[in-house]
């Protein structure tokens, strides 16, 4: 037993080492793979031939490279921020973006350069469905971006936006439109600052601008839907949502999907890289200890962010909860179904289950978010409740089964010799023994789906990781908003360890104690 405890203390000991290690390598192992890519070093796009390029996932910047400079290797992440990360580590030499989000990015003090030659020159717009609705609102809204830039409404906002003067960025008071001609859904993804972006909980920008502007001039409503970029345009074509935007590229292939309005705004696509005196510190290991107060006041107290963690945490744990309680019903009526001598509940349970078991959750969700719930009107937060019970259902049926399949079908003949109903036998003997078994792979599986439920974000849900998303796109900084976001996953799986462990305990027999004569001993 000594011997075994020694070992413990090791393995630990081991296991906390490498964590430190780990650690330290992304504060000081920055730079290693060589001098990185500054404007002092680069005359061209030429000298990226065979470099790794970072976009952003859903874009056509991919492609945009790929046409202007052979041999580059690409690689995709899911916003700005998990690019200029990469970036600062030394993941990519460089990355492609929208000139006004770099501009924008460089403005609020992030290490980045951009090229001046240009990948390619665009318009932004708003997307609409190819419906009769959408067309109707398509034409109304490009018949107010005509007008509003003949008339100077469109160069004030851009003014407002992209100049120097931070205290008339405002977000409009939505409260304020009356709403006559009903309420307009606008999906966009608040990760694109100076277009779209969170401030002190409010989402705001140019595009929210000329979202406003245009409901107030023609009296609608406007509500602001926020999810990933690449679920912007299935949201609209579907009809889940009335309009989108986000730094949306009118393109050939996207009109094929969905109808843009008038140029909204005309410019261009950089590549990016660490401007040079960035890339010195780096070359320098320079450590990020020293900036640890700042940063911590920067991404959680500043703007009250801290309060964006809290609410994420909230729909996190109601999600998770909800699709607990209603998947382990399924699970459990599943297991019934498949008691009752029927071929066809047999085999309708089993397709259930397989179905689920070879969907992908984040396919499944966005099936019933874009197509199933549609048009329903169904709260985003209610579909993932659904599409976490119904997938967590088909998992916990199986964990169920072999649990009850486990027990010695001696019991149950027993049982039955006494005298005790088959349902009688199956709830007073047979499913608490079996619970006993599959309770800790039970376990298992809820923490899996806890930590599943990172991907709501495809359905305009703001839990835990898309608050994260939001701070980590407002700040630029990856290490604080992903170390207490998985540090809070860790506290809430092993606060559901404890819970399950406790209820294990209180149900085996062989870990139950009673008084004897007032002594206390095992049963």
């Amino acid at each position: 037993m000594k011997r075994f405890r020694k070992a413990d203390i090791i393995i630990t000991s081991v296991f906390l080492l490498l964590i430190l290690a780990a650690v330290l390598f992304s504060f000081i192992g920055k730079g290693s793979s060589g001098r990185a890519m500054t404007l002092q070093n680069v005359s061209g796009l030429s000298d990226f031939e065979g470099k790794t390029i970072g976009v952003q996932t859903g874009t056509i910047f991919d492609k945009m490279v790929e046409d202007k400079i052979s041999g580059v290797k690409i690689k995709y992440f899911n916003n700005y921020t998990d690019m200029m990360s990469a970036l600062e580590s030394g993941i990519i030499d460089a990355f492609a973006g929208d000139e006004p989000t770099v501009k924008y990015m460089r403005s609020q003090g992030r290490d980045v350069d951009t090229l001046p030659q240009y990948l390619d020159e665009y318009d932004f717009g708003f997307v609409f469905s190819k419906n009769e609705h959408g067309k109707y609102l398509c034409g109304q809204f490009s018949s107010y971006v005509d007008s509003a830039r003949e008339n100077g409404e469109l160069k004030s906002i851009d003014e407002k936006w992209f100049g120097k003067d931070d205290s008339v960025r405002v977000p409009p008071d939505l409260d304020s439109l009356d709403g006559d001609n009903g309420v307009l859904e606008l999906a966009t993804e608040a990760l694109a600052a100076p277009f779209c972006y969170v401030q002190d909980g409010e989402i705001l920008g140019y595009d929210i601008d000329v979202a406003f502007n245009f409901c107030k001039q023609y009296g609608y409503k406007l509500k602001i839907n926020d999810m990933n970029f690449d679920a912007i345009i299935p949201s609209v074509s579907t009809g889940k949502t009335d309009f989108g935007c986000s730094m949306i590229s009118i393109t050939e292939e996207r009109k094929e999907s969905v109808d843009f309005s008038s140029s909204t705004y005309n410019g261009g696509s950089v590549l990016a890289v660490l401007d040079e005196e960035t890339a010195r510190s780096i070359e320098k290991n320079k450590t990020f200890f020293g900036s640890i107060k700042e940063s911590f006041e920067k991404n959680f107290i500043r703007e009250s962010r801290y309060k964006l963690i809290l609410e994420g945490i909230g729909t996190t744990l109601l999600i998770t909860s909800l699709a607990a309680v209603f998947g382990t019903l399924i699970a459990f009526l599943i297991c019934l179904f498949r008691r009752v001598n029927s071929v066809l509940a047999g085999r309708i349970c089993n397709f259930y289950v397989k179905l689920m078991q070879g969907t992908p959750i984040v396919v499944f969700l966005m099936i019933l978010y874009y197509v199933v719930f549609g048009n329903s009107g169904l709260s985003s937060i209610w579909v993932a409740v659904i599409g976490f019970s119904f997938n967590f259902g088909a998992y916990a049926s199986e964990i169920m089964r072999s649990g009850i399949e486990s027990i010695d079908p001696g019991q149950r003949e027993a049982a039955l010799a006494l005298g005790f109903t088959e349902n009688q036998t199956f709830f007073r003997f047979i499913f608490p023994q079996a619970a006993v078994r599959f309770l800790p792979v039970y376990r298992g599986e809820l923490i899996s789906m806890l930590k599943n439920t990172s991907i709501v974000g495809y359905i305009a849900i703001q839990d835990l990781t898309k608050m994260s998303d939001i701070i980590r796109s407002r700040t630029y900084e990856a290490f604080f908003p992903l170390i207490v976001t998985a540090l809070i996953y860790f506290i809430i799986a092993w606060v559901i360890t404890l819970l399950i462990t406790t209820a294990l305990n209180r149900i085996d027999p062989k870990k139950r104690k009673r008084k004897v004569k007032g002594v206390n001993v095992n049963e």
